[in-house]
Parts: structure tokens; C-alpha cells; sequence
């Protein structure tokens, strides 16, 4: 009897989410199941993905997309959602297992990048790969793990006023925010933001230290502002790539118009520029390849002309491992291609054996180059 209730109460929430009735807390809920999903079966898909799982896919991408964005960023959500749907409606059973899945997430923590058996005799072991993670500290110190894609926008108490969040997405993980006035953020590995509980009246501010893509909401009477190591990137609302794992950093334009400054410098980039800072000061633009620069927000390694270490430390810090013997492979070596970022490392690691000509292995979190 209880499971036929838990399995009533699981379908009649997607029914409210259908209708737009759902209070944000449920809309929340609906999200958490559709990104926890695993693919359904063929025979499953067949059956399910008209009807009731076409609307929910409908609604989904409207919520995820309320407005026009440039195509190279709409791909990362395009994965099987209308597959997912139609498997969050399947069976009575598989309403019961959402419903108990979301009650007792928050008590199992997630393992990121888990170390596995090799189905290959060339490998020790093998690494799956990395997913949407990351912890958020509140402005009184306070954490909490975050498994979703999305972070709601938070309730700011008065007593928060002026003090900052920081969302921390460790290596192996990926993340992406809804800010208060809409704009939305994905991180990448090895990534931390921290903004306020209440963006200022005159001016929205953040600081970011990794890698992130921003879709900032249009504000013209509040200019958007990102530090960066040093690096103040200012916009009123547009699209772009921040890489800033180091000293240099690196700001790729998709659309709109953005100003980096740095130490008294400034200059404004068009759609296809990149501006690059460093310790020197200086700011150097060039046009750039934004199929390359924004990859991982796709969920893909994507190589054009990259030298291997570049590679490596991608890589490693998507699946939190490190590399051994990397002085084999010579610095001045380029390489070309795309790789799924969803693959097992094995995988990742046959496709550079074939473009290195060496061989790899997997040890623990070590990769060995042979």
C-alpha cells in the first residue's frame, strides 16, 4: 500500500510540473529525478517517448532555455532528455524508485571519477568519468553537497546581507548556477565562485578562479563584473569562456561585447576574439576557436593543435588522476581531435596511445606513460 502511494504521489507531482503548479521546491525535485536518470531501454524508449514524456521534455526545455542562446551552448543539455522523460512516466515502479531515490540522496554521498575493474588486460584498472558536483558554503560557513544541476535561487535573510556564497566544484566535477538576477554559470573542474547573498544596486559583482561559462542576464543599468587572478572582466549582459586555472587568463567571446581590464589596461572584445592576460600586465587579443574553448562546457576534450601537457592537465582534472613519465612525450608534440568526456579513461587513453604512439596504463589514480 505505501509503495502504491510513494508511486501516486511521484506521478501526480509530474502531472503539477506539466500544468506549471509545482511551488519552486517541486520544480526542484523534478529536475533532481531527470538528471539522475540512466538511459531506458530501446524497447522502453519506443514505448514511452510520445505523449506525456514529448510535454515534459517540452517544459524542460523551455525552463532550461527562456531565451534565444548561441547553438554551441545549447548542445551540453541535449544528451536524452526526451529519452529521460519518457522514462521518468515508464512504470509504477519506476515512480517508486524516484521517489525513494530523491528522499534519501542527501544521506549517500556522491563518488566522483570511481576507480573500477579494467575490462581491458592493458589496464590495472579503470576510471569512470566525472559528473554535475560540487559543495556550496553559506555566508555563515555552513556546507552543503550539491548533486543537481541547478541551484536554486536562494532565500537571502537580512542577516546575510553583504557576505558572499562560494560554490566549490572539486576535480571530476561540473556544476551550473542560477545566480539571482538570472544569470546562469556552468564551472568546470577545479572551479570555485563565490558572489553575494544580493547583488548591489549599482553593480553585480563575482570572483572566479578555474574555468566557467557565463550567460549573464541583461541589466543595463547594472554592469557585470568577474575577477579573475587579478583580471576584471566587465559586461552588461552577453556569453562567453573564462579560463583562469592560472596566472594567464583567458576570455572567449560568443556573443554580445566584453571589457577585460587589468592594472590600468583595458581593452573591448568582439564575438570570435580572445583576450589573454598575464603577470605582465599586458592584454593580447586574437581570434580564437570557440568550438575549442568552449568543449568541456559540451562535455568534450576537444584538441586542436593542444601540446600533450595541456592535454594531460585536462584530463587529469576531469577524471583526478595523475600523470607519470610525462617527459616521454615530446614538449613540442601537437595533437588534433575530439574525445567524449563522458568515456571511460581506458577509453580516453587508447585514442592518445594511437596519437602518441605509446602505450599507457592505469595504476590507482596514476597514469603511466610507457
Amino acid at each position: 500500500m505505501k509503495e502504491q502511494e510513494s508511486s501516486d504521489q511521484a506521478k501526480a507531482l509530474l502531472k503539477k510540473y506539466l500544468e506549471g503548479q509545482c511551488t519552486p521546491e517541486e520544480e526542484q525535485q523534478v529536475l533532481h529525478w531527470f538528471y539522475a536518470q540512466d538511459q531506458p531501454e530501446e524497447e522502453q524508449l519506443k514505448e514511452y517517448q510520445t505523449g506525456l514524456a514529448s510535454r515534459i521534455n517540452t517544459k524542460l526545455e523551455e525552463q532550461l532555455f527562456s531565451e534565444s542562446t548561441p547553438t554551441v551552448r545549447r548542445l551540453t543539455w541535449f544528451r536524452s532528455k526526451w529519452m529521460v522523460a519518457a522514462m521518468l512516466v515508464a512504470v509504477s515502479g519506476c515512480s517508486l524508485w524516484m521517489y525513494n531515490r530523491f528522499s534519501s540522496l542527501d544521506q549517500k554521498p556522491l563518488e566522483l571519477a570511481a576507480e573500477v575493474p579494467s575490462q581491458d588486460q592493458a589496464f590495472h584498472n579503470d576510471i569512470l568519468p566525472g559528473g554535475h558536483y560540487a559543495k556550496i558554503i553559506n555566508p555563515k560557513g555552513e556546507e552543503k553537497q550539491l548533486a543537481d544541476p541547478f541551484v536554486q535561487r536562494l532565500e537571502q535573510s537580512s542577516d546575510q546581507q553583504g557576505k558572499n556564497f562560494l560554490v566549490d566544484v572539486p576535480k571530476a566535477g561540473s556544476y551550473m548556477i542560477i545566480l539571482e538576477d538570472g544569470t546562469k554559470v556552468w564551472l568546470n573542474a577545479s572551479t570555485k565562485l563565490s558572489y553575494p547573498t544580493h547583488f548591489e544596486p549599482h553593480q553585480r559583482q563575482v570572483a572566479l578562479t578555474g574555468e566557467a561559462y557565463f550567460e549573464v542576464a541583461k541589466d543595463a543599468n547594472r554592469p557585470f563584473r568577474i575577477n579573475a587572478n587579478g583580471t576584471t572582466i566587465e559586461v552588461l549582459g552577453t556569453t562567453f569562456n573564462v579560463n583562469a586555472y592560472h596566472d594567464e587568463v583567458s576570455t572567449s567571446l560568443v556573443e554580445g561585447s566584453v571589457k577585460v581590464l587589468k592594472e590600468g589596461n583595458q581593452i573591448i572584445i568582439k564575438p570570435g576574439q580572445q583576450a589573454t592576460t598575464s603577470l605582465t600586465n599586458d592584454i593580447k587579443v586574437t581570434a580564437t576557436d570557440l568550438t575549442k574553448n568552449t568543449a568541456w562546457q559540451r562535455d568534450e576534450f576537444y584538441f586542436d593543435g593542444n601540446n600533450f601537457k595541456d592535454i594531460s592537465l585536462q584530463i587529469a582534472r576531469w577524471y583526478d588522476v595523475e600523470f607519470e613519465n610525462m617527459e616521454i612525450i615530446g614538449a613540442n608534440s601537437t595533437y588534433k581531435g575530439s574525445i567524449s568526456r563522458n568515456s571511460r579513461l581506458s577509453e580516453v587513453l587508447q585514442i592518445l596511445a594511437l596519437a602518441t604512439g605509446r602505450k599507457f596504463d592505469i595504476i590507482g589514480r596514476k597514469v603511466i606513460i610507457q
